[in-house]
């Protein structure tokens, strides 16, 4: 490389890397700052899981259909999670992979927030 590559290239680099990271986290926060909050996202998805599911638990009218939306929601749980530890394996232990395992489950949560609230409203 030539010497204006050579100073030029880690400009470019903090540019590239800018324009990529999501907003939020570009605001100086810490790995384990960006952590908590993905995890208090999380939670506050999962609080409000817990109350359509148990809107729609007392919605249903009979004990096989509770009992099914039961399995399901056990059978989905088991997915998110697993879903959840895939992604987050792309930071191979990484520093970010508690950030990226909180996303993943906050935004499957929120998604499963929709599917069981069209159920209610059927």
């Amino acid at each position: 490389m030539n010497w204006r590559v050579k100073r030029l290239f880690p400009q470019c680099a903090a540019l590239f890397i800018l324009l990529f990271i999501p907003g939020a986290h570009v605001h100086g926060q810490t790995q384990a700052a960006m952590n908590a909050q993905a995890r208090a996202e999380f939670e506050q998805a999962d609080a409000e899981l817990n109350k359509c599911y148990e809107a729609l638990l007392t919605k249903l009218p009979d004990a096989e259909g509770k009992e099914k939306l039961k399995q399901s929601q056990r059978a989905w749980l088991v997915f998110r999670d697993a879903e959840a530890a895939f992604a987050a394996d792309e930071a191979h232990g990484g520093s970010m992979a508690s950030t990226i395992r909180y996303e993943t489950m906050a935004e499957l949560t929120q998604q499963r927030i929709k599917q069981l609230k069209a159920r209610f409203n059927d």
